[in-house]
């Protein structure tokens, strides 16, 4: 597998599943409100739990790759603010997943509001963070192999 093996690091391969299935939760959440349907919340909680899960994945794969990355001061700089930020969110969900945890099967319309409302600033400090890490990636060219072979 060339793609694997030309991997400096392996965050790439988990930074997608948080970003994926937090923005579902959201999706769901907000439908299972609109259309009150129980099943619809539980779908979003669990998606919660498994993006959270991705989401520590991403953050131990992250806290290894940063060892790659060159130590220029603007390069640092954008990787601590995408560290703090994405460190944030994860605590974020953490937090997230205790709410909807502490209130299994006592989820009426108002503490479903609050759970949408936390996955909507869960959403935006995902996308501030993570948008940092593709600016690290694409503008500063970090993790990514130039090397060639024939």
């Amino acid at each position: 597998m060339p793609g694997l093996n030309a991997l400096l690091n392996y965050h790439p391969l988990f930074v997608h599943f948080p970003i994926a299935l937090w923005l579902a939760a959201l999706l769901f959440e907000a439908l299972s409100l609109w259309r009150q349907n129980d099943e619809w919340h539980r779908t979003a909680v669990r998606l919660l739990y498994l993006g959270t899960l991705g989401g520590l994945a991403a953050a131990c794969t992250g806290w290894l790759a940063q060892r790659s990355v060159v130590p220029e001061m603007d390069v640092q700089a954008v990787l601590a603010e995408h560290k703090m930020l994405m460190l944030l969110t994860t605590s974020f969900a953490v937090g997230l997943c205790l709410y909807a945890f502490a209130m299994r099967g006592r989820f009426d319309a108002g503490k479903r509001r609050i759970l949408l409302a936390g996955l909507v600033a869960l959403a935006i400090l995902m996308t501030i963070g993570a948008d940092r890490g593709g600016f690290l990636v694409f503008h500063y060219a970090q993790s990514v192999n130039f090397t060639t072979t024939h």
